[in-house]
């Protein structure tokens, strides 16, 4: 496999995203977190691989010889991610690829797409919750999703997100409303 910089490549949003049989499954911290060999790899090695799609990057870490495909995106409030190592499995969700993504998306390296509303994070959200079902939103329009994460949960208000999204403030505020009809007006 070919390495490129990182300057040498750039992320560009997908139109077509991939679908999983059953979907992706959320993420959640291990326990041991700071002590397994996956996180201290993720800390110590270099990544040569880059972004294929909206959803999907390819993870080189300098130690190792292969390439490993990683799914890594938000859906619904969560983080979802599936890598086609063994490791993955063993390692409950997080070997040294999915753990080397998290590094470089907390150290503000990658850009993270969230695959209901197409907004890119360049650092986790203020909303995300590791071990929440993606499917908890499907109800939700993109628009509606997207204006519940961001005022809702998040730290916008209703007039400073329509500005934001060249919308007007009444729209934003239906948006909400009908977000949060389908949510039940719950804060989950």
């Amino acid at each position: 496999m070919s390495t490129m910089s990182r300057a040498e490549h750039s992320w560009q949003p997908s139109d077509v995203l991939p679908r999983t049989v059953g979907g992706p499954s959320p993420l959640s911290m291990p326990d041991d977190w700071t002590l397994s060999t996956a996180w201290q790899r993720a800390q110590r090695e270099s990544d040569d691989g880059g972004a294929i799609n909206d959803a999907e990057r390819i993870v080189a870490l300098s130690d190792g010889d292969d390439y490993h495909r990683v799914q890594w995106a938000l859906k619904g409030r969560t983080l979802v991610s599936e890598c086609d190592c063994a490791g993955h499995k063993y390692h409950g969700g997080w070997c040294a690829h999915v753990a080397s993504l998290w590094w470089q998306w907390v150290r503000g390296q990658i850009v993270v797409a969230h695959l209901d509303t197409g907004r890119e994070y360049p650092a986790p959200p203020a909303w995300l919750r590791l071990d929440d079902d993606p499917t908890a939103f499907d109800q939700l329009t993109p628009a509606e999703l997207d204006a519940y994460l961001t005022c809702d949960l998040g730290s916008f208000g209703v007039r400073e997100f329509a500005r934001y999204t060249d919308r007007a403030a009444g729209t934003v505020g239906n948006l909400l409303a009908d977000a949060r009809e389908k949510t039940a007006g719950c804060r989950r």
